[in-house]
């Protein structure tokens, strides 16, 4: 390995030392905190990878182990990043437990009898791997634009670009690679970048925003949203703030949030507002992380009172739930669920009984 290899490995390896340090005091006791660290300690895993000369098996495995583990920990920070209280779906982990299990199958088991099983779990593996960091691409991308905590919107547009793509080069040169040799100067290139990454990770997490995961990181679940932003104490606002709240809850108050498919952008331009001063707004004042969330308090509202209504007790649920805004039955049970813990038949079953 070259001086200049080792020199940026380093470099990198302990600002990413670093930022795992300051991960594991402030943010251990979160899920996506323990995420975000297991994905730091694979990737400065992978970059000593090659410096160290291990021999025994276990030694090997124990150091491996984590970056075979990076493509699932992205994935599942991303998922807990941006989903706030839901949980991991079961047939992630049918995906991630497989990827897992050929890697290490492919890295460190030998077949004497079958030479080309080995090969054959080393290409399997790659589509794994670009699965993982896909769906984490995915999770970043899905609510983007209803997402209204400005901290957590930048840091899903970096880890997309900068995080998500740097991976999936990565793997790619991987395969690549493994069948012809590897051009002079492309190791001390990927070092070069992975320190830069890493300098850049450690300035915004140290320096420039050191408060912006803490804002970005979901907030423990709680059983009722709108009890949750009752509680909180509003922000003061100025003059012009001010008149943008009243349009708003005169807006909502008439019926603005039935529009089917309605987003923010929509919405700033129905109130004639700036879309990132709205977005604040909700945030700040209301207290919503989710834009969805909001217009969601409004929906489920109206929707209970029509279910307990019995001149409507004739009236289909998805009637209901496309009259106020809802594309389909699905999304619907599952707002109203989280709001009630049951269904809209079960509720209105209680509140009309035969």
């Amino acid at each position: 390995m070259s001086l200049s290899y080792v020199f940026f490995t380093g470099s990198a390896c302990a600002l990413l030392l670093l930022a795992a340090a300051k991960l594991a005091i402030s943010y251990r006791q979160q899920a996506a905190g323990r995420w975000l660290i297991l994905l730091l300690a694979g990737v400065l895993c992978y970059l000593v990878w090659p410096l160290l000369s291990l021999q025994h098996p276990l030694a090997r495995l124990l150091v491996d182990l984590p970056t075979i583990l990076v493509p699932a920990a992205f994935w599942l920070f991303a998922f807990t990043l941006c989903s706030e209280s839901d949980a991991f779906p079961p047939w992630g982990w049918a995906l991630v437990v497989p990827s897992v299990v050929v890697s290490v199958a492919a890295n460190h088991l030998d077949f004497p009898a079958a030479p080309a099983l080995h090969e054959t779990l080393y290409v399997l593996a790659q589509p794994f791997k670009l699965a993982l960091i896909a769906a984490g691409m995915l999770a970043l991308l899905q609510q983007f634009q209803s997402d209204l905590v400005e901290a957590r919107r930048r840091l899903r547009a970096v880890l997309l670009i900068a995080v998500g793509g740097y991976m999936l080069i990565v793997v790619c040169a991987e395969f690549l690679f493994s069948y012809q040799p590897v051009p002079a100067g492309v190791p001390t290139l990927h070092a070069v970048l992975a320190s830069l990454l890493a300098l850049a990770a450690c300035l915004w997490l140290l320096a420039l925003s050191p408060e912006a995961l803490a804002e970005s990181l979901p907030r423990p679940p709680e059983p009722d949203v709108a009890e949750e932003v009752a509680e909180q104490a509003p922000l003061p606002l100025d003059e012009q703030q001010h008149q943008l709240l009243q349009k708003l809850q005169a807006h909502m108050e008439s019926g603005g949030y039935r529009h089917t498919g309605l987003t923010i952008r929509e919405l700033a331009e129905q109130l004639h507002a700036r879309e990132h001063v709205l977005r604040a707004l909700i945030n700040r004042h209301l207290g919503y992380r989710n834009f969805n969330e909001y217009l969601n308090q409004f929906r489920i509202d109206e929707a209970s009172a029509r279910l307990a209504d019995p001149r409507q007790a004739h009236l289909p649920v998805l009637t209901i739930a496309l009259d106020i805004g809802y594309r389909s039955l699905s999304p619907f049970n599952a707002a109203f669920k989280r709001r009630h813990s049951q269904t809209p038949t079960e509720y209105r079953r209680e509140q009309l009984p035969a």
